[in-house]
């Protein structure tokens, strides 16, 4: 992001800089025209660094760091048959419930599900540190599979290194893979996209489908007069079919993320992509706003 505002914040000085020199007045009268709009950019640049600037009062805190790590621990398969050291320091310090539950819906997610005396301990501290009125909300999280006790066939580990959902050497800097959205974590939703874009698209995933929750079908539609795709040069005199590029439309039931949203943005933002991604779904939601919505705390007495 730094990169990207010093290189806008040089262009913009760069721009303004241009009326200093000898200018005719046809030139005067374009640079008169392009002002209001250079001074807009110029505003929006400043409240970009103003907003950049107060990300990075929080994600170089301590506190965001451990919990950043912990998440990672958890994608890259470290010690997910164990209680976290991590999670039992923010049910001591009772960090908010709804930071403790993601950490812990996620470790089930990762390990598929927990072994029965580390869920009941987790149970346990949560009741015992923040009262039992929330009993409720572990279980509205068992009815929904977030939290569940481990099964025999550990889906996560299988899934993770046949689609590559971690890619630990990523740049953040100059990305080339979606991984980037979550520094080590790719979102499944953009790796199956990504797959789906390809020549063969989900048949080579045949091994990949029946690990995944729910059914799974693959069909082509050819739809006459095909939209063309925005931002290709010669989108007005072409149709997606002329070009040979694709429009494919993921549709979020539940909803998702704006991490999800980026990923699909990089795939079809790719020189050798030849795919337009339409993104539908029923609601924006990130971590905290997903567990929050399964929270039901009885009224405390």
């Amino acid at each position: 992001v730094g990169a990207a505002l010093s290189r806008k914040a040089k262009l913009i000085s760069s721009q303004l800089e241009e009326r200093r020199g000898e200018k005719t007045i046809q030139e005067m009268k374009q640079f008169v025209a392009r002002l209001p709009h250079m001074l807009a950019t110029k505003k929006s640049l400043a409240t970009h660094t103003t907003i950049a600037e107060m990300i990075k009062e929080v994600t170089d805190t301590d506190q965001f760091m451990d919990f950043l790590d912990c998440q990672q621990e958890m994608m890259l398969c470290v010690d997910t048959d164990k209680v976290q050291p991590y999670i039992e320091d923010c049910i001591a310090h009772k960090e908010p419930l709804v930071k403790v539950l993601r950490l812990i819906c996620m470790q089930s997610a990762t390990n598929s599900g927990l072994k029965p005396k580390v869920l009941d301990y987790y149970k346990r501290e949560i009741v015992q540190a923040y009262g039992f009125h929330h009993l409720l909300t572990l279980i509205n999280l068992e009815k929904a599979g977030l939290l569940k006790v481990q099964e025999r066939q550990r889906v996560y580990p299988v899934v993770r290194k046949l689609l590559r959902l971690t890619v630990e050497d990523g740049s953040e800097v100059a990305p080339t893979d979606v991984s980037y959205v979550h520094s080590v974590y790719a979102p499944l939703s953009a790796r199956l996209a990504q797959h789906l874009a390809r020549a063969g698209g989900w048949r080579g995933l045949a091994d990949v489908l029946p690990l995944l929750p729910g059914p799974s079908f693959e069909e082509t539609q050819t739809i006459p007069g095909q939209p063309t795709r925005r931002g290709s040069i010669d989108s007005k005199h072409s149709t997606a079919s002329d070009t040979g590029s694709k429009v494919i439309l993921v549709f979020f039931l539940g909803g998702c993320t704006f991490a999800e949203i980026s990923a699909l943005r990089f795939l079809s933002q790719q020189p050798d992509s030849n795919v337009e991604f339409l993104i539908a779904t029923t609601k924006l939601i990130n971590g905290n706003s997903f567990i929050e919505s399964l929270m039901e705390p009885l009224p405390q007495v």
